[in-house]
């Protein structure tokens, strides 16, 4: 996938807590070229409790693509 690397920020989907389907920030910290197109592993920053989560950032590992937003997926950051 073209521009994927470690660092970049792109958005996580929430998929649970009382967030769930809202966008959080997320740093790329290691994708994953031998497995699926745009599988990575990432550090997603909650809204910590208000999120319902007791930290404010979180680690979450292979995690797909999916440009539709699918709770548990990442993607690019939308244009403001």
């Amino acid at each position: 996938m073209d521009g994927l690397t470690e660092g970049r920020i792109v958005h996580y989907v929430l998929a649970e807590g009382r967030s769930k389907g809202e966008h959080r920030p997320a740093i790329v910290v290691r994708v994953w070229r031998d497995h699926a197109a745009g599988m990575v592993q990432l550090q997603v920053f909650t809204d910590g409790t208000n999120d319902g989560f007791d930290t404010g950032v979180v680690w979450r590992t292979s995690v797909h693509y999916d440009a539709s937003s699918a709770p548990g997926t990442w993607h690019w950051i939308e244009k403001a």
